[in-house]
């Protein structure tokens, strides 16, 4: 009853939390990225700065995990230092300090990342120091919590010890978020087993298995975003059906995609500070299906990838593609749950969702929702390139299975 009181009280705030499976600076996973000739994946980091909404974020590296270790803090700045923000870190393993100092300090930053290495220790470390009240405090307060591994761990109600042997045994962990969390899904096969064998057994709650290069995102207590640093990385929610353990896949947004376009985008676009404005206004012409509007706002040399990465240029040839699939969908809408701005482009992530039309009826076995996330390069106050990522697997089957019939 209390774990669900507290839940109660604490969803009704705006306070974030960032749980990454693994990747960003202390953990660069391999995959497209390392291979393109990138050895520091850093775009998950950017994603937890960008959340606290400052120029110039504080951000507060808690290694306790890991024992304080000088390799790792070292890591931390080195990555840091190349992100717009003001890094600082704080040792626990072997040093004491006044609540009202630590309180003090961990206040005084936008953001906090704890680091990987044993839950067991470190949340014996934050309970005998009090950083446990503390960083509620500060979660409550708006600093953005984010960590990865046995700092991901930490934020949930179960967590479990490393063994001495083959024996995994349930460790209470902070509860600000409900379940468990399993980091390295993809890359530790014994975690992984012993992980579903603690659901199984009921020793632990359902929860998440999160890959490298994933982080699961929350505002208050609930899960809002997905998201990736590696293309096709995957996240999934764990739980006991029965006799059996399942697991749902869950499909994360890759934010990458910012990053590759500026790489590979020969010379630097202009930076137009109404870009996101824009944006928004074209996403609410396309929700109004208001297609001189969406017309509008296209530049002379407008160009449409969609997610088979076919394009299709220029105004006149948009606006019948656009009668076209409107006519098909008739309630089609994009729900932007977050926009980012970088070096001229914009990034939506969210969803997409419509109902086929069929003999002028929209029936809701008929409809699709699924995880989407848009590109946009704006230029003098219109949209120069508009691109499309998403699986439309369900809508082609839509389209599919009434081919042959009266749309």
């Amino acid at each position: 009853m209390l774990k669900k009181f507290i839940r109660k009280i604490t969803k009704q705030h705006s306070g974030q939390i960032i749980a990454l499976g693994g990747g960003g600076f202390s953990d660069q996973p391999a995959g497209a990225y390392a291979q393109a000739g990138k050895p520091d994946n850093l775009l998950l980091d950017e994603y937890i700065l960008l959340q606290t909404n400052k120029t110039k974020p504080k951000i507060l590296f808690l290694p306790t995990a890991g024992g304080d270790h000088p390799d790792y803090i070292e890591k931390f700045y080195r990555a840091y230092k190349k992100l717009n923000c003001r890094p600082s870190h704080l040792e626990l393993s072997n040093r004491n300090y006044s609540y009202k100092y630590l309180e003090r300090l961990v206040l005084s930053h936008d953001a906090v990342f704890a680091g990987g290495g044993s839950p067991r220790f470190l949340m014996q470390v934050w309970r005998k120091n009090g950083m446990d009240k503390i960083i509620k405090k500060a979660w409550m307060a708006g600093v953005v919590l984010s960590g990865m591994s046995a700092g991901a761990i930490c934020w949930y109600e179960d967590g479990y010890k490393n063994p001495a042997s083959d024996i995994w045994r349930r460790i209470s962990c902070l509860s600000f978020l409900e379940g468990s969390f399993c980091p390295h899904y993809d890359k530790r096969s014994e975690l992984r087993k012993a992980y579903r064998k603690m659901i199984s057994s009921g020793e632990i709650e359902a929860g998440y298995g999160v890959q490298d290069g994933v982080a699961l995102h929350y505002i208050g207590t609930e899960l809002k975003y997905v998201v990736s640093s590696v293309p096709g990385a995957k996240a999934f929610y764990i739980k006991k059906s029965g006799f059996r353990v399942t697991e749902k896949e869950l499909k994360p947004a890759y934010i990458g995609m910012l990053e590759e376009f500026v790489d590979t985008h020969p010379g630097r676009i202009e930076i137009q500070s109404n870009s996101e404005e824009v944006v928004k206004e074209y996403i609410n012409k396309i929700n109004n299906h208001d297609i001189n509007g969406i017309i509008d706002l296209m530049s002379d040399d407008h160009t449409f990838i969609d997610s088979m990465g076919i394009n299709t240029r220029g105004k006149e040839t948009m606006r019948a593609a656009w009668d076209t699939y409107l006519t098909f969908f008739p309630d089609y809408r994009i729900n932007a749950k977050e926009i980012i701005c970088k070096n001229g482009m914009v990034a939506i992530f969210g969803t997409a969702k419509g109902t086929l039309s069929t003999d002028g009826k929209i029936l809701p076995e008929n409809g699709f929702e699924i995880p989407a996330s848009w590109t946009a390069v704006v230029k003098d106050n219109k949209i120069a390139k508009w691109r499309v990522y998403a699986d439309n697997e369900p809508v082609r089957k839509l389209i599919a299975k009434y081919k042959n019939t009266n749309l």
